[in-house]
């Protein structure tokens, strides 16, 4: 990936929370938990607080919109199966992250316990 397609993928903000989350995680997380806590970013309240019409937004944005993208770019595997994502092992992946670190504000916001 070349830095200036790396940038393009990190224009969306739910998708700088979706690696960050992923990244936080040790590279692994669910659809369910990505979901549930990139509604909460979005909505500046932590993920017990979040109403379920949030997370079901989310969850669509998500799995139509952000993972296909990410899995074209190579950076992320999805296992449908039991909704597993996780950071692939592909130089991509630090291109992504060097790229997002030049970012004004990465991580994309302040911890989620700023907001209980």
């Amino acid at each position: 990936m070349e830095p200036t397609e790396a940038f393009r993928v990190l224009a969306s903000v739910d998708r700088q929370y979706l690696l960050y989350e992923l990244r936080e995680r040790n590279g692994e997380s669910t659809i369910g938990e990505l979901s549930r806590r990139i509604a909460a970013r979005r909505h500046r309240t932590t993920s017990e607080k979040i109403s379920l019409p949030e997370i079901d937004r989310a969850r669509v944005r998500t799995v139509h919109i952000h993972l296909p993208s990410l899995l074209e770019q190579g950076v992320i595997d999805v296992d449908w199966s039991d909704g597993t994502v996780t950071l692939a092992d592909d130089p991509s992946v630090d291109v992504l992250f060097a790229a997002a670190e030049e970012l004004d504000e990465w991580p994309p916001e302040p911890p989620l316990s700023r907001f209980s």
